[in-house]
């Protein structure tokens, strides 16, 4: 199953490089930047042809109606297991990347990486009690 990951500037190229660094080598994840300089039209020819290719897909765009998530959406009508997913973050897409190789239903992977995007949005609350955090990162 394929992964695009598109949106504003070089919002997929900075998620395929983050990617890469945590999960290593990306297989079937492609990404279409909406660069400044093309246009609509120009962009659109991209999105088409790369939906075009595959059968199952869910393509992860930055924003909820901007011009990415709206393209994507046209494109994936008429293609049952083409999902668009919006306000992508990193932990979206890791998770994603987990299933993948044990999930085959693209709907079953979009849902939960919703939830896994939902669940890496919070609010780091200072109290006095402070707990340490772990010297490592991820």
């Amino acid at each position: 199953m394929k992964f695009l990951i598109t949106g504003h500037s070089e919002f997929s190229i900075g998620m395929q490089s983050a990617l890469a660094m945590i999960a290593g080598e990306l297989e079937d994840v492609n990404i279409i930047p909406f660069l400044a300089e093309e246009t609509v039209d120009e962009y659109r020819q991209k999105v088409a042809a790369e939906i075009q290719m595959f059968d199952q897909a869910i393509c992860f765009t930055d924003l909820l109606g901007g011009t990415p998530f709206k393209t994507c959406v046209e494109f994936s009508e008429g293609k049952d297991q083409v999902f668009v997913v919006s306000g992508t973050n990193l932990g979206m897409l890791l998770e994603g990347l987990m299933m993948r190789n044990s999930v085959t239903d693209p709907f079953e992977i979009a849902e939960t990486v919703v939830q896994a995007g939902k669940s890496n949005i919070v609010l780091f609350e200072k109290n006095n009690e402070t707990e340490e955090l772990p010297e490592e990162g991820i």
